[in-house]
């Protein structure tokens, strides 16, 4: 038996060497059968007085040669550090899900500069896949506003493509459509810092990841990301960790996708820089025509700019469905308010929408068109402004429980029969129903916010407050309050968006 053994292996071992030794052969010998290519890097430096090759000791100097070459999975774009090339930027090629062709620049020093020049599109994918574009600054201004952006990727072939990590981006200077107003609107829409878009039947983006960029100065607005239409929705965007201030737009905007998650990101000044917003109506962040959207985890500030009825930090507007949640975020000193519910604005989704454990520092309105297409569950928490007059609607089928409101003597909360208030701290506001507590709810240190998620620890709750642990036990609550401390699923949670012990 050990002998039969001992023979056995031997021929598997040679067998193994047999087929080891074919492939070799198959792949770096036979004639006819090209071996395969490895990843190749194309340099570009547009300092270059003549016309390379693309190698790095001697690169193309132009948008132009760039253009002109067709990059394989795996290949890499880079420009040099500290350069400037003018001109519109469309490389052309598709990667695969585990080489993904990568844009990038090489060399220290300062991010290379890639200038549209009033181009439409300073940088452009069309129907193609698995692009990594990092660490590059973009720009496009001219003396007057067009359709313009700085980065459009575009589904228009009725297929589906995938593959898009946008990252660590500086776009600045788009002088993109500012007015959403009349034959401008479309233009309006199409212009921004990054615009996606999936036009025609079939046609959808997905796997889309926006992250780490910073974005000022763009006419339009800043990330504009579209992944399919209310027929065909793309999947597994998420848009994080974006600064977004000074551009004549929205902020940030996720329309048609599946699950789509906005989060960790800032935006201030929105409506205003260099190409100031002129016409119609905008938000700070916002989702259309998303099935169950969230937002969370956001800070939106310093919204001056009033529109002609919105400028709202948080918006979820028409077409969604299933839920629109919006959670742990940050809201303050924004002309339009906190929150926006459109869903009467365009075709009905109907999504039920989730605004759980907020907190908004003088903002002071919030604002309902839905006429009763989408019913609202707001929990838990705070809303606090006393420098002006509250402003407030809900959509008429609304629950608001656990909540706290800090306002001034003459705001009226609303009060149609629709609207149900349970178990919330009232404090110089009067109280819209007989349920809840009138007084003081004894925060650490309120109106002392300042302009990030972090900045937000003068609303915890001191020892001595009233709202300490006798709220209402909500089903599904999160699990989890602002702060990251748990919510009770079984006893009385604190009122709120603090669940952590009196201080």
């Amino acid at each position: 038996m050990g002998t039969r053994v001992a023979v056995t292996g031997k021929r598997a071992v040679s067998r193994l060497l047999l087929a080891v030794s074919l492939a070799l052969i198959g792949t770096a010998v036979l004639p006819g059968r090209p071996a395969l290519a490895a990843d190749s890097t194309t340099y570009v430096d547009c300092s270059r007085t003549s016309a390379g090759t693309g190698t790095r000791s001697s690169p193309f100097n132009s948008v132009a040669q760039a253009n002109s070459k067709t990059y394989e999975p795996g290949d890499t774009l880079a420009f040099a550090s500290g350069t400037t090339c003018t001109g519109a930027l469309a490389p052309k090629g598709s990667g695969t899900a585990s080489r993904p062709i990568t844009l990038t620049r090489y060399g220290t020093g300062a991010l290379p500069v890639l200038n549209g020049n009033a181009t439409a599109d300073a940088v452009a994918l069309t129907n193609q896949d698995h692009w990594t574009i990092s660490h590059i600054k973009i720009t496009n201004p001219a003396a007057s506003l067009a359709r313009r952006t700085g980065l459009r990727i575009s589904a228009t072939d009725g297929k589906a493509h995938s593959g898009f990590d946008i990252g660590n981006l500086v776009i600045d200077r788009v002088a993109g459509q500012t007015s959403k107003t009349g034959s401008l609107t479309e233009d309006y829409v199409q212009s921004g810092a990054v615009v996606t878009g999936a036009t025609g039947a079939d046609s959808t983006l997905n796997d889309v990841h926006v992250h780490h960029n910073t974005v000022s100065n763009t006419g339009g607005g800043g990330l504009k990301i579209r992944t399919g239409s209310m027929a065909d929705k793309g999947d597994g965007v998420l848009v994080e960790h974006n600064t977004v201030e000074d551009v004549g737009g929205d902020g940030v905007i996720v329309s048609y996708a599946n699950a789509p998650m906005i989060q960790y990101n800032t935006a201030s000044g929105v409506g205003n820089g260099a190409y100031p917003f002129s016409g119609g109506n905008f938000a700070g962040i916002w989702v259309l025509g998303d099935h169950n959207p969230t937002i969370q985890k956001n800070a939106v500030h310093d919204i001056t700019k009033m529109s002609a009825a919105d400028s709202q930090a948080f918006d979820c507007d028409w077409g969604n469905t299933g839920y629109c949640t919006l959670q742990y975020n940050y809201s303050r000193d924004n002309i339009g308010g906190f929150f926006l519910d459109c869903d009467g604005c365009g075709t009905i989704g109907g999504a039920k929408q989730i605004i759980r454990y907020n907190i908004s520092e003088n903002d002071c309105r919030m604002s309902s068109n839905s006429a009763g297409r989408s019913a609202l569950h707001m929990y838990n928490n705070v809303f606090y402004c006393t420098d002006k007059k509250s402003d407030v609607t809900l959509p008429d089928e609304s629950v608001v429980e656990n909540n706290i409101f800090v306002g001034t003597s003459d705001s009226r909360l609303p009060t149609a029969s629709g609207i149900q208030w349970y178990w919330n701290v009232f404090q110089g506001v009067t109280r819209p129903t007989a349920n809840g507590i009138t007084g003081d709810p004894r925060f650490v240190a309120p109106g002392t916010g300042g302009s990030s998620i972090h900045e937000v620890d003068g609303y915890k709750l001191k020892s001595t407050s009233p709202a300490l642990g006798n709220g209402a036990v909500i089903t599904d609550n999160g699990g989890r309050d602002y702060w990251a401390n748990a919510v009770p699923r079984s006893t009385k949670p604190n009122r709120g968006a603090y669940q952590g012990p009196g201080l």
